[in-house]
């Protein structure tokens, strides 16, 4: 009976220990956006998980492009263009033609789509030059942002200067 109840009880600490693990977060919405006037356009920022922040940029934006900003889907990549590894970055698009922001939140481990969502793993072979060390891509085709959840083990520290 003991040896059936700590089987239990180990099983049990496993699940939990696993869940607690691993996050669930999801692009932040279009309302949750702010944006701040730069020399030349705009940026944005939005709440993260964990005290983090989703950053973005747009030179050519005007100050309304905000208050018409939609979600348009969502990238997961081993390595950004810059250089950063393991990011998550959601478009936004508004009426306009320069009207649009793409937020990334930096860095993650342990990344892995929420099962049922729309992530998509995309082939990497043949990207332009600065894509070349990417091995690894998702999209997450979809207006809606719960349809792009995904989950991670835990935040790296940001890069400076994001």
């Amino acid at each position: 009976m003991i040896r059936k109840t700590l089987a239990a009880s180990a099983i049990l600490l496993s699940v939990v220990t696993s869940n607690a693990l691993a996050a669930v977060t999801v692009c932040p919405s279009a309302v949750s956006i702010e944006q701040k006037k730069e020399e030349q356009g705009y940026s944005y920022s939005a709440p993260g998980p964990n005290g983090r922040v989703w950053v973005g940029e747009n030179p050519f934006a005007e100050e309304g492009d905000l208050k018409t900003f939609v979600f348009t889907g969502a990238v997961y990549r081993d390595v950004s263009s810059e250089g950063n590894t393991d990011v998550v970055s959601c478009d936004y698009e508004g009426d306009e033609w320069y009207a649009f922001a793409r937020m990334t939140l930096y860095s993650f481990r342990g990344w892995a789509p929420v099962n049922g969502t729309k992530w998509k793993p995309q082939p990497t072979a043949g990207k332009a030059e600065t894509f070349n060390k990417i091995k690894y891509v998702e999209y997450c085709d979809s207006r809606t942002e719960k349809e792009c959840e995904f989950n991670y083990k835990f935040l790296t520290t940001p890069p400076t200067g994001h």
